[in-house]
C-alpha cells in the first residue's frame, strides 16, 4: 500500500513519514508541502501512480475538495487535526475525510491502527470528532436528507453497529449472524442510500441526523 502525507511543516512531516516507514505493510511514502505539490509530483511521475490513503493536516475545505479528491478520487483521505475547537472540527466535518486522528494521539501504534482499520473500510473517528458531529446532528444545524428510505429491523441493527465503527466480522459476531449475511446486509443498506462506502455512509448519516428513520 503507498501512502502520501500532506503537511506544510517540516518537522511534523519528517514525524510521519519516520512512523510510516517503519511500518513493515507500507510499500511506499511519498511527502509533500501541499496538495499542489503532490499533484505536481504525480504528474511528474507519468505513471499514473496514487496513493491509497493521503494523509492531511495543513489543508483547507477548498484544497481537498477541489484538489485531492478530483485528482486522486480512489484514495482514501485520513486527516489529522490538529486543535479539537469547534473552528477546527467544523473543517473536518466538511471534508467529509475517510478517517480522522487527533495530533496529539499520533504515535507509530495509533497511526498504524488507524490505517489498518481504514483498509478494512472502517471510519475512524476520534471521540472529540464523534462528539461534535452528533452534536450538529441532533442540534438541527445540519438539514436532514431530502428522502431516508425504509430499513428493515435487521438493517437497523447493522446500522447502529456501523455508526460503532465495526467491521463485517465484528457485526455478524454481535447480531449471530454468518459473516456472508453480515456483508449482504452492509451492502443492501449501501446500496438504498448510493453510498460508495461504509465509510462515507457512517460519515454522511453523522452528519445528516446520527439515527435513521424508522421503517414503517
Amino acid at each position: 500500500m503507498d501512502v502520501a502525507v500532506l503537511e506544510s511543516l517540516e518537522v511534523l512531516r519528517c514525524g510521519l513519514e519516520t512512523m510510516l516507514r517503519r511500518l513493515e505493510w507500507i510499500d511506499g511514502v511519498e511527502c509533500h508541502r501541499s496538495a499542489e505539490d503532490l499533484i505536481i509530483a504525480s504528474k511528474a511521475r507519468g505513471d499514473e501512480w496514487h496513493p491509497d490513503i493521503i494523509i492531511v493536516s495543513c489543508c483547507t475545505y477548498d484544497d481537498i475538495a477541489e484538489h485531492v479528491r478530483v485528482d486522486f478520487p480512489a484514495s482514501r483521505i485520513l486527516e489529522v487535526l490538529v486543535r479539537a475547537d469547534s473552528e477546527h472540527l467544523a473543517v473536518a466535518a466538511r471534508t467529509q475525510a475517510d478517517g480522522y486522528l487527533m495530533l496529539y494521539d499520533v504515535t507509530e501504534v495509533t497511526l498504524d491502527g488507524t490505517l489498518q482499520a481504514m483498509t478494512r473500510g472502517e471510519l475512524p473517528m476520534p471521540v472529540p470528532v464523534a462528539n461534535y458531529l452528533l452534536g450538529r446532528a441532533r442540534s438541527g444545524d445540519v438539514p436532514p436528507p431530502r428522502h431516508q428510505p425504509y430499513y428493515s429491523p435487521r438493517e437497523r441493527d447493522v446500522i447502529a453497529l456501523l455508526l460503532d465503527g465495526l467491521s463485517n466480522r465484528q457485526i455478524a459476531d454481535r447480531l449471530g449472524i454468518s459473516l456472508h449475511s453480515a456483508k449482504r446486509h452492509v451492502s443492501a443498506v449501501l446500496n438504498k442510500v448510493n453510498s460508495p462506502s461504509r465509510a462515507h455512509f457512517v460519515a454522511q448519516m453523522l452528519r445528516e441526523e446520527g439515527v435513521p428513520a424508522q421503517g414503517r
